[in-house]
């Protein structure tokens, strides 16, 4: 499915499954590797 939307002021399109987490695709896609990704399990913190 594609997408379309803002990201730090420029304009973004992308095609990713719609169960596909915003991280993946902010990193794999668009190349913004200053998100991380926590532990997941919600037992960090």
């Amino acid at each position: 499915m594609a997408y379309k939307f803002n990201v730090n002021g420029r304009a973004a399109e992308v095609d990713a499954a719609p169960d596909t987490p915003l991280l993946w695709v902010l990193r794999d896609n668009l190349g913004l590797t200053g998100s991380k990704y926590g532990c997941g399990g919600g037992y960090c913190g």
